[in-house]
């Protein structure tokens, strides 16, 4: 599977897919997504449904977006993605719903 980054929006709200292995090759791709996109939108949320892969990069890249906008949260983690979220102590964190 190829990475990719796309997005959806409704309303304030915009949803960034990521698909494929998020890692030290392609967090930046989601990091500039995520920052380019932010701009204008009351809601952030990474959707990783079709991520089959993560590494610290990746990570690193989520919790970027954590820190820069205060209304987001990442769904649909499974596998061993969640796995290595659970295990990094970054899942709650990332999964919590924005005030």
């Amino acid at each position: 599977m190829t990475f990719s980054v796309s997005t959806r929006r409704d309303g304030d709200t915009l949803t960034v897919r990521v698909a494929g292995d998020l890692d030290l090759a392609t967090a930046d791709e989601l990091a500039q997504a995520v920052a380019a996109a932010g701009e204008g939108y009351q809601e952030i949320v990474v959707d990783l449904a079709d991520t089959r892969f993560i590494d610290s990069a990746g990570i690193n890249a989520l919790l970027r977006g954590r820190r820069t906008h205060q209304r987001y949260h990442v769904i649909n983690a499974t596998g061993i993605v969640l796995d290595v979220l659970r295990l990094g102590g970054v899942w709650e964190h990332l999964s919590e719903p924005p005030r």
